[in-house]
């Protein structure tokens, strides 16, 4: 079942895949015949898959999802709107099956039941006709004889569409024929489709000889030339009309090779091994050990250089060493590289919640996807995928406006929706950005009133940062009808845990009348953490540096209070302060430096961290440096300790425990939120 489960899932991410290239190919009038049948084979492969393994009905919905795309490849079936709707039901129709499945739940028998009578009704309106192809084709009556159906549909649709039909003579050698007529089918398919391969009734006896039927719009001395570059020995003829235009003629004893660029452009290897994630965190962890034992290695390096000098067995351990580090830096990367997976993925599944949205609320949205091929741990990419949906949709129902209202103001009857993620240092960003109606400030300040999150004296003096933050508190919502799609005040709360919880940033800007950037900024992966050490008085910690948007060292004039509360600036910004002695009652010394021992009076750093839309500086004595940790877990009864994520041990072996900036921050606003009379923190 496992193994089911991996394969199908695999199957149906390839197969809505595909009905979004098909959607897309039939908005633009075009729909390529290659991309329909890859849906099909992929039904049919899930049909065979559910069948071997007796998943009934997922089965069953393959089945006959598999006869009504038999006929949209025949023409007997439209793709219009009511179709790509169902094709886009039963893939989410399987997504929960399966789902179900790994759960331990059993088939949703109903739900398949429902669809399979809508993909019979759907097929049973298939339409048919004879096809014209033998009475405008110079091809022999036995040549067409052998066509199947789906060929004499393809025949008949290209010359619909005008294109040219040619014959391409192939006599092969007998020993190299097969790969031979594999490049040749590779060369014409990249110029247009291959409709047919036929054994050619002119056989010569010195070899086998194929006829190939291709439609192209390629001009005839392309076609030759290209072919040329194969063999001499191939001749095409146009079989459309009456002129025929043969060319290329030869002895055919060498067969057709391919020139070396060629060669190179159509060879296609796959090698690719499934493996578990789970197996990939175990390497992880172990990769992760080998960091730790790095630390110690270099930390005996040094004070053997120091006991010894740059010289002897110490010069022998420090090169060895260094060559241990690399390595580990290579390992790392390449375990890395294979968690990683293109967060295209992730487009590809929000692109059919686009149009499902749109149509049920009966907006037009031209989607704009960029960056696909960015790539993101696999773990947080799963994490990723509902506060993506939820932001998706409130652009949709909340941001873009009704096309006539749209019409009114001067905008495209169509509103832009664009996603788009690129690398950033150690971090992926993800935009999320529409051209509608922007944040209605006005309303998300009566809501806050209306809800008691302000006063009548607060709320005016809420700045424009403040109201957009308003939007992330739980419950908030400006709608006052619920729908199917929005109006719970669920979505950006839920958003704001999710990328706090996966130790990311959201920030949003907004123009009335011009439409809501939110920007998602993610650590790549949270297997090995890069962190700040840290120091708080006499204690050391370690920061992750993925929450951490900037180090400053500040002074005591950079203090000062707003509304009793003690607040730090920093480049402008006026950000509220949370000293870690004081949040963890922490009494002992301060450090000081050996050499000037009034360096530290009066001065300290602050490290400027985000949870999800909130900005706090988080005041600590000094940071002596960064190092690569595992997180350790602190075991059950230490687990609800808020403010620690785990533990980490350094290169000395001396343990010390992890800051969970989240938990911290969400902590400090909570508690500052709660002292009456205050307004929400700035963020």
């Amino acid at each position: 079942m496992r193994e089911f489960l991996v394969e199908a899932s695999e199957i149906v991410e390839s197969m809505a895949t595909g009905f979004s290239l098909l959607d897309e190919g039939r908005r633009k009038g075009r729909v390529k015949p290659s991309q329909l049948n890859d849906v099909f084979r992929a039904a049919h492969s899930l049909k065979g898959l559910a069948g071997m393994f007796g998943v009934e009905a997922i089965g069953i919905l393959a089945h006959e999802m598999e006869t009504l795309l038999d006929g949209l490849r025949l023409g007997r079936v439209t793709l219009d709107d009511g179709v790509m709707d169902l094709l886009y039901a039963c893939a989410d129709a399987f997504t929960r099956s399966l789902g179900a499945l790994k759960a331990g739940e059993p088939d949703d028998m109903e739900t398949a039941s429902n669809l399979v009578e809508r993909l019979q009704r759907a097929a049973s309106k298939a339409g048919g006709g004879a096809s014209e192809a033998a009475s405008v084709l110079k091809l022999s009556a036995q040549a067409l004889s052998v066509l199947t159906e789906y060929e004499e549909h393809r025949l008949s649709e290209n010359l619909r569409e005008r294109r040219p039909i040619y014959r391409v003579s192939a006599p092969l050698p007998l020993d190299t024929f097969e790969s031979d007529l594999s490049m040749l089918t590779e060369l014409l398919t990249s110029i247009g489709e291959v409709i047919t391969t036929l054994p050619s009734a002119d056989n010569t006896g010195t070899g086998i000889d194929f006829d190939l039927i291709v439609a192209t719009n390629a001009p005839d001395h392309e076609l030759t030339t290209k072919l040329r570059g194969l063999s001499t020995a191939y001749g095409v003829e146009r079989v459309d009309r009456q002129t025929a235009a043969p060319t290329g003629s030869g002895d055919g004893g060498e067969g057709a090779h391919l020139a070396e660029d060629d060669m190179l452009s159509l060879r296609q290897v796959a090698d690719t091994v499934r493996v578990d994630i789970d197996k990939l965190d175990e390497l992880m962890g172990i990769v992760g050990e080998l960091v730790l034992a790095r630390g110690g290695l270099t930390r005996v390096t040094d004070e053997l250089k120091n006991q010894l000098g740059y010289r002897g067995i110490a010069v022998d351990l420090h090169r060895l060493v260094r060559t241990v580090e690399r390595r580990i830096s290579d390992l790392q990367s390449a375990i890395m590289q294979v968690r990683m997976i293109p967060l295209g993925q992730v487009f590809d599944r929000l692109a059919r919640v686009v149009r499902r949205v749109a149509s049920g609320l009966g907006k037009e949205v031209d989607l704009r996807l960029a960056g696909e091929e960015t790539e993101l741990d696999k773990l947080i990419v799963e994490d990723l995928v509902d506060p993506l949906m939820h932001l998706v949709r409130n652009a949709i129902d909340h941001g873009l406006e009704a096309p006539d209202d749209r019409e009114g103001m001067g905008k495209p009857r169509a509103g832009t929706l664009r996603m788009r993620a690129f690398p950033r240092g150690n971090h992926v960003v993800l935009v999320v950005e529409d051209d509608g109606r922007g944040i209605d400030e006005v309303a998300v300040r009566r809501t806050a009133l209306e809800r008691g999150i302000v006063s009548e004296d607060q709320v005016g003096a809420l700045t424009q940062r403040d109201v957009w933050n308003l939007i992330f508190d739980p419950g908030f919502s400006t709608k006052k009808a619920v729908s199917e799609t929005s109006g719970r005040g669920v979505g950006l709360d839920v958003v704001k845990h999710n990328i706090a919880r996966l130790s990311g940033i959201i920030d949003v800007h907004s123009e009335a009348g011009q439409g809501t950037t939110f920007t998602i900024t993610l650590p790549i992966t949270l297997a090995i953490i890069q962190s700040l050490i840290v120091h708080c008085r006499d204690q050391v910690f370690a920061l992750p540096l993925a929450s951490v948007l900037e180090i400053v060292l500040i002074t005591e004039t950079d203090l000062c209070f707003v509304d009793g509360r003690e607040m730090v600036e920093v480049r402008g910004d006026t950000l509220p302060l949370l000293r870690l002695d004081e949040h963890f009652a922490i009494s002992g010394p301060r450090p000081v430096s050996a050499d000037d021992e009034e360096h530290f009076e009066g001065l300290g750093y602050v490290a400027v961290v985000g949870l999800a839309q909130h900005r706090v500086a988080l005041f600590v004595d000094d940071v002596t440096g960064q190092q690569d940790i595992v997180i350790k877990s602190l075991g059950a009864y230490l687990s609800n300790v808020r403010g620690f994520a785990g533990a980490t041990q350094l290169g000395d072996h001396e343990t010390i425990l992890v800051l969970d900036v989240a938990a911290l921050v969400s902590e400090f606003i909570e508690r500052n939120e709660r002292r009456p009379g205050r307004a929400p923190l700035p963020g």
